[in-house]
C-alpha cells in the first residue's frame, strides 16, 4: 500500500482548537500519538486494533467539538483505511474537500482510497466544465469563500445602487465581475449539480434491492461495498433509492449510508 501523507496540519488543528478545549487537545495528541505508534508496530492484530483506536480518538474530537477542519477530517481518514474502515475514510476525504476543495493531501489520499474499492465499483468521473472554470474556487476555504461571495454581492449591490441613482454607466459596467465572483462562490451551489443527497456506503457492505423491499431480487451480482459513493433519488424509510456514478440505480436501506453534508443520515 503507498504511504499515505499524514501529520502535516496537526499543529494548524490544535491551534484552530479553542483554547478553553485542554481534552480535545489532549485528546488529539493521544490520535497522533496513537496513529505512529502503530506505524511501528509489526504485529498485525496489535498494529490494527492501534489504527482502529486512534480512528476513535480522531472521531471524538470531530464530533465533540463540531470541529469542521480539512486536515482533522484527512487524518482520521488516514486511521481508518489502515484499520480497514474504507466507507468511513471516503466520507471523511470527501467531507475535508467539501470544507477545503483545493486541499492537496485529500483529494490525493480519497483518489488512493477509490483504488482500494473493487474494480467494478464505478467511480466519480472529474470536475466538471463548471469546476473548471472555477477552478480558482478551490483554493480557498468555506469560510472564506462565504466572505469573498458576501463582500462580492455587497460591492456590486454598491455598483448598481450608484448606477440607479446617478446614471453612471460606468458602475453599471463594473458590477459585472463583482457579479461574476459572487457566482463563482456564493452562488456555486445554486449552478451546479445538486450534491444535498451525496452519501456513501459506510456499512461493510450492503445488497441493492430492485425495490423498497427485503423480499426485492438483488440489483446487482455483489453486495455494494463500503466506500461506494451514490446519489440518494429518493427516501422511502427504511430505504433509499440510489444511484451509483455509472447510472444505474438501486434500493438499499439508510441505515447502510451516511451523509457527506451531515454527521449522520
Amino acid at each position: 500500500m503507498k504511504r499515505l501523507l499524514f501529520g502535516i496540519g496537526v499543529a494548524l488543528i490544535l491551534g484552530n482548537l479553542p483554547v478553553w478545549a485542554a481534552d480535545p487537545k489532549v485528546m488529539l495528541e493521544s490520535a497522533v500519538r496513537e496513529y505512529q505508534e502503530a506505524l511501528n508496530t509489526t504485529r498485525a492484530d496489535l498494529r490494527l486494533e492501534r489504527f482502529k483506536r486512534a480512528q476513535r480518538l480522531f472521531a471524538q474530537v470531530i464530533e465533540g467539538q463540531k470541529i469542521e477542519n480539512a486536515d482533522l477530517y484527512v487524518n482520521f481518514s488516514n486511521a481508518a483505511i489502515q484499520a480497514r474502515d474504507i466507507g468511513n475514510a471516503i466520507l471523511a476525504y470527501k467531507r475535508a474537500l467539501a470544507v477545503q476543495p483545493g486541499h492537496k493531501r485529500a483529494r490525493q489520499n480519497l483518489d488512493h482510497a477509490r483504488e482500494l474499492l473493487p474494480d467494478w465499483v464505478p467511480r466519480p468521473k472529474g470536475q466538471s466544465l463548471f469546476d473548471t472554470f472555477f477552478f480558482w474556487q478551490g483554493t480557498f476555504s468555506r469560510s472564506a469563500r462565504s466572505l469573498a461571495a458576501a463582500l462580492s454581492f455587497a460591492l456590486a449591490g454598491i455598483l448598481i445602487a450608484l448606477a440607479v441613482r446617478w446614471r453612471w454607466p460606468w458602475a453599471r459596467n463594473s458590477a459585472i465581475l463583482p457579479i461574476l465572483i459572487w457566482l463563482g462562490l456564493g452562488g456555486l451551489p445554486f449552478w451546479s449539480s445538486d450534491d444535498s443527497g451525496e452519501a456513501v456506503v459506510t456499512a461493510s457492505e450492503v445488497t441493492a434491492q430492485s425495490a423498497d423491499s427485503g423480499g426485492a431480487p438483488p440489483r446487482f451480482s455483489e453486495p455494494l461495498p463500503g466506500g461506494t459513493e451514490v446519489q440518494i433519488l429518493e427516501r422511502r424509510n427504511p430505504w433509499a433509492h440510489i444511484r451509483l456514478a455509472d447510472g444505474r440505480t438501486g434500493w438499499v436501506r439508510t441505515s447502510a449510508l451516511t451523509l457527506v453534508g451531515t454527521p449522520k443520515l
